[in-house]
């Protein structure tokens, strides 16, 4: 009797399911080769190919502008205000500085001090996560205008009239380190033009790389014309 009721629901199973096949609307079902797959699942090991292909989500561009109006600086991402600066004083345009100095891919913004002279300044980045501009403490702690130089780069130039020192800086991580010093000035014990070069290890350690002296060009005379 159990084998006659096996038999009997293999048998119906069978019917069932071939029903269901000639119901089916070819149409409904989903067909694969209207898809691509995205997959980062390792090669086969069976010598056969598989494909694969990265997809970005393009990003909006982020269009930098800023406008003096009085004594406040506005800061604009794709002409929509994104911060107002208010000063006491009104910032000297000839000394506000744009460029990425942290390398992120952003325009960010130096503003002077009220002496913009002696080059001091205030560091803003722009963190496009929050869509604002904010002070950046490493920067700060250099609080000079800095060039953006070669190999990602950042130039502290300073000249107290007797040494030309140029500074260098370099990211390393969210860390801006010095990575050399170079100072130039005219020695008094023999008149000549040196240049002392001055390296950084990973501590901050400084210690004196080479020195170049060169003749100082002759100076031209009344009396020599």
């Amino acid at each position: 009797m159990k084998k006659q009721l096996l038999i009997t629901a293999v048998i119906l199973s069978a019917a069932l399911f071939s029903c269901g096949r000639s119901k089916d609307d070819p149409e409904a079902h989903i067909r694969t080769e209207n898809f691509t797959v995205y997959t980062t699942a390792p090669l086969p090991q069976d010598g056969t190919q598989a494909f694969t292909e990265d997809f970005t989500v393009p990003t909006e561009e982020k269009r930098f502008t800023y406008a003096l109006n009085g004594t406040t600086v506005e800061l604009r991402i794709n002409d929509r205000l994104v911060k107002a600066l208010s000063y006491y004083y009104t910032p000297d345009e000839k000394y506000i500085s744009v460029a990425d100095f942290n390398f992120d891919g952003y325009q960010d913004i130096f503003i002077p001090y009220e002496n913009s002279y002696s080059g001091y300044g205030y560091y803003y980045c722009y963190l496009p996560e929050k869509n604002d501009f904010v002070l950046n403490d490493e920067l700060m702690k250099v609080n000079r205008l800095m060039k953006v130089g070669e190999n990602n780069t950042l130039v502290e130039e300073q000249d107290d009239g007797y040494i030309d020192c140029f500074i260098v800086y370099q990211w390393d991580g969210n860390k801006l380190k010095k990575i050399r010093r170079t100072e130039t000035y005219i020695s008094y014990n023999d008149e000549k033009k040196h240049t002392d070069i001055y390296i950084y290890d990973s501590n901050g350690n400084e210690t004196l790389d080479d020195t170049i002296i060169e003749e100082e060009p002759a100076t031209v005379t009344e009396t020599d014309q």
